[in-house]
């Protein structure tokens, strides 16, 4: 019996990933574009034979790429918007494991993807009814208070230090705050972006981006009870609560013992609401009409990368995809 693998994070993943290999290896896109990625699935699903079967659209920088996933292999195929279009219509119509509307969600997973499409539908933002939830509670492990507060904190001096590069203050900056991580003892939890603004590798978009982790760095304030809610994704944080959450500390004990980490089911509902901003935005770049409310996508963007690194395996947040 053939199977619908449109609910299947790995497999979207994997495709979405191979795809956006070729078009950087063929120079049809540049890693700077990535920032504006979104993928609109048509179809996926596994045949009989247990090869993949699909069809999905990429949207970057003003530019549209189509790949079809036939007996297992990745290829571009040269369609238009209409005739994509007319694919999916003609697939949802007719094909019997596409029109089966069961998801494989637990009772869990489905109560948190009702309440949390309810919520975005107030706030007048486009919803996927059947967008499942990504995270299995059974499966999650939350990262440690300490872990969560080093990472904070390494975040938060390199965040400062990435403020100085827009004011032409780099070395001042770097001279000023380089040594509260050294104090801190979080110079060994730096990702990469962080590890270049430090050494003075970084370029533009790397200072750029973590003028923005601000917004990474508040989800885990939030995480860590020492901020009250972070729902509201229309305007940025509270820079200077977010400044005094650590200048208040002398180390990452003393954050600690601030900290009281969140329950897993109140953090995996809030990822999940994130995952359904983040759905609504990329689904607003293909489809213009889609409406994202008050969301700003920069916001929706870096929390949802503090949420996933707080329930995910990965050390470099960087390398979360943010695929939705």
């Amino acid at each position: 019996m053939e199977i619908n693998q449109i609910y299947n994070r790995e497999v979207k993943e994997y495709f979405a990933n191979t795809a956006l290999g070729v078009l950087i290896q063929n120079n049809l896109i540049t890693e700077e574009e990535l920032k504006g990625l979104s993928v609109g699935w048509g179809y996926l699903f596994t045949t009989d034979e247990g090869q993949y079967e699909g069809l999905f659209q990429i949207c970057l920088a003003g530019k549209e790429f189509y790949f079809a996933a036939q007996k297992g292999k990745l290829m571009v195929v040269n369609i238009s918007r209409e005739m994509f279009d007319q694919t999916i219509a003609y697939m949802r119509a007719n094909h019997p494991c596409i029109l089966n509307q069961e998801l494989p969600e637990t009772p869990v997973q489905k109560k948190r993807r009702e309440k949390n499409n309810k919520f975005v539908a107030k706030k007048k933002i486009a919803v996927a009814e059947k967008l499942m939830t990504k995270w299995d509670d059974d499966s999650v492990e939350l990262r440690s208070v300490e872990a969560i507060c080093k990472r904070a904190v390494a975040c938060f001096f390199v965040i400062q230090i990435a403020c100085d590069i827009g004011k032409g203050n780099y070395t001042e900056g770097l001279n000023y705050f380089k040594p509260m991580i050294e104090q801190f003892g979080v110079m060994d939890q730096l990702n990469s972006k962080e590890r270049r603004i430090i050494d003075g590798t970084y370029s533009r978009q790397d200072a750029i981006d973590m003028d923005w982790a601000y917004e990474a760095y508040w989800s885990l304030c939030w995480c860590l009870g020492l901020v009250k809610d972070i729902t509201d994704a229309s305007s940025v944080c509270d820079c200077q609560k977010a400044i005094n959450i650590v200048m208040s500390c002398k180390s990452v004990d003393d954050l600690v013992k601030k900290s009281k980490l969140r329950k897993k089911d109140e953090i995996l509902d809030m990822l999940d609401l994130y995952f359904r901003y983040n759905w609504a935005i990329n689904d607003a770049k293909v489809h213009p009409a889609s409406s994202i409310g008050n969301l700003d996508p920069s916001i929706v963007i870096e929390r949802r990368r503090g949420l996933e690194w707080v329930v995910g395996n990965k050390e470099d947040w960087y390398d979360f995809s943010m695929h939705a």
